[in-house]
């Protein structure tokens, strides 16, 4: 009769069984693509409302963020080194001809 010893139940000191936790993976059926502008992460407009409309999508490299800026903060912050590119210049003075323009009509704001 062959002899069939009975193994301990109990860990050693010295054996320790060390349960890995399971290999998570992440399981993605489906994405769907921004459908607006606004669902974008990186952009920072705000409510959307009437007082935004004609306003600039222009990206701020301080924030890493696109935000909202109007029209004139473009031409500000174009002309801030003050040098205009002569191709603008040249477009405006043929486009504007300064000989339509009513001086009676023109309104050039107050001045206090």
């Amino acid at each position: 009769m062959p002899l069939v010893r009975r193994s301990s139940s109990g860990q050693s000191a010295s054996t320790k069984i060390v349960k890995k936790p399971a290999k998570v993976t992440a399981k993605v059926l489906t994405t769907r693509p921004a459908q607006t502008i606004t669902e974008l992460g990186d952009t920072d407009f705000g409510d959307l409302d009437s007082s935004k409309d004609g306003m600039v999508v222009s990206y701020d490299s301080k924030t890493d963020t696109f935000v909202l800026i109007t029209a004139d903060d473009v031409l500000i912050e174009s002309a801030a080194d003050e040098d205009i590119p002569d191709e603008f210049v040249d477009q405006v003075e043929e486009e504007v001809d300064l000989g339509t323009i009513a001086l009676d009509e023109l309104d050039g704001g107050s001045f206090t």
